[in-house]
């Protein structure tokens, strides 16, 4: 049995989640139920990035310790990921002590072996990125993420020497062990390679809340070394050969890694394609198989923000809409991998597309099986096996996968229209009746098995009622 380790980024948790972090843990959530529909043993790994100065900066307006602070939030993003229906096998916490123990064991372990340097370094930092940028990354004398100046920063830090590890990274790239994804991505990262690669920072002596630095208590460890490890740290602290856990069989245990995908958006790819593989290939470790970077949100073709008051919460749009609406919604309105736009009303129409169609089909079908007393399958529902889903799922075009459902949903709606049961019924024509409806009846079954990735609870909910016969309303009327 085959294994399948899949992550969303570690939440940086200096504020309650929105829908950005959900469309990235929704895409995880439904890799993660397909592969165990397959069979596979998955490994679901979401959680919180808890260090760093922007934590520390947000704690102290709130007027709270750092600890306390991200204490307080971390239970929203949980409720967040419960109310959308998120099967995640660990929650992970950078605050974890077990995880703070190996990052300082790994950054000692790169250091024994020279590939940190300490040395004296000026240049411009964005606070937002917590990074410092190179002047031809500036739109306009801002950083081109988070619309700010950069301050002149100083320092004396630890780096690590990142410019050693352009040739390996290139040559995973290009043999296919370390995928990137989409395409322009790739590209951009080979790019970047191809330009040279400089060391970086791995150090701040101005940040308290963090890591401490092995072997010099006045630095800790850059926040991204710490946020990065997780994916490695978390394999072993939930992974151990002599481990109990009953989430992978035992020939697992001690075998989780490398992890087969990473996502996440876009602007931090450059951490996940090319300083991750270093720092592992750095201490002779697998890299991951593939890095996926999606796109941004707009929220009415407006940047998402809280001055323009158009943050999308999740919570919110789940308890109006359902959880799986949200789901469809935010996976079907564009291609996963570009930007695209999302908004309350788009989420609106999407939930009357499902209604229209699924929740139509089922109800009108299982009605009619019902009043005309048609005998139906019991037992195991009849499955087909649909390729094209399959491919596209895999192929991580969520869109036209929901696309293709929609359209096999359609055509069952269009095969009663045309075959009009409800004549045949009033004819008296019973044998070709019952073949409209037994076929109404499987296509019904197929879709809960073609939607059950994406949308669950649905799934779950059109099995029961094909099980007793008793149509209930799948999405009901908005209020």
């Amino acid at each position: 049995m085959s294994k399948y380790y899949i992550t969303t980024p570690i939440y940086y948790i200096n504020d309650v989640p929105h829908i950005g972090h959900a469309y990235t843990t929704i895409a995880a959530d439904v890799l993660a139920r397909y592969h165990k529909s397959k069979g596979e043993e998955v490994f679901f790994l979401t959680g919180t990035d808890e260090h760093g100065a922007k934590i520390a900066e947000a704690a102290k307006k709130a007027e709270k310790e750092p600890k306390e602070f991200v204490d307080a939030l971390v239970p929203k993003f949980k409720d967040a990921w419960k109310k959308l229906n998120i099967e995640y096998s660990e929650f992970f916490r950078t605050t974890n002590p077990e995880h703070e123990k190996m990052v300082q064991e790994f950054v000692a372990k790169l250091n024994e072996k020279g590939l940190i340097e300490k040395k004296k370094y000026e240049g411009l930092y964005c606070v937002g990125c917590e990074r410092y940028l190179k002047s031809e990354e500036l739109v306009d004398g801002k950083c081109p993420d988070h619309k700010t100046e950069p301050v002149k920063q100083a320092e004396e830090n630890y780096f690590f020497k990142l410019s050693k590890f352009g040739d390996q990274i290139l040559a995973k790239i290009k043999s296919g062990e370390l995928e990137v994804g989409p395409d322009s991505r790739k590209n951009e990262v080979l790019g970047k390679i191809n330009q040279g690669l400089e060391d970086i920072s791995i150090s701040r002596s101005g940040v308290e809340w963090g890591i401490k630095f092995p072997g010099d208590d006045s630095q800790t460890i850059y926040v991204w070394v710490d946020a990065l490890l997780n994916y490695y740290t978390a394999s072993k602290i939930y992974f151990k050969e002599d481990s109990t856990s009953p989430d992978l069989s035992l020939e697992r245990r001690g075998t989780i890694w490398p992890a087969d995908l990473h996502l996440m958006a876009k602007d931090i790819l450059w951490f996940h394609a090319i300083i991750w593989p270093a720092m592992l290939l750095a201490l002779d470790l697998p890299v991951p198989k593939k890095v996926f970077a999606h796109g941004f949100f707009t929220v009415n073709n407006q940047k998402m923000s809280k001055s323009l008051g158009n943050v999308l919460d999740p919570i919110v749009l789940a308890d109006k809409y359902g959880a799986d609406a949200v789901r469809f919604a935010v996976l079907r309105e564009f291609p996963f991998g570009e930007d695209g736009d999302i908004s309350e009303e788009k989420i609106a129409a999407r939930y009357i597309e499902l209604a229209n169609n699924i929740g139509n089909l089922v109800q009108r079908t299982l009605s009619m099986i019902g009043k005309y007393q048609i005998p139906h399958p019991t037992g195991d529902l009849p499955k087909t096996e649909n390729k094209k889903i399959d491919e596209l799922i895999e192929a991580l075009k969520f869109n036209e996968a929901l696309m293709e459902i929609m359209k096999f949903a359609e055509g069952a709606n269009k095969y009663i229209a045309e075959r009009e049961p409800w004549a045949l019924a009033k004819a008296d024509k019973t044998e070709e009746l019952t073949e409209v409806l037994v076929k109404s009846f499987e296509n019904i079954a197929n879709i809960a098995d073609y939607v059950a990735p994406f949308m669950p609870e649905t799934s779950e909910k059109i099995k029961k009622q094909l099980e007793t016969l008793e149509p209930e309303v799948l999405f009901p009327r908005l209020i």
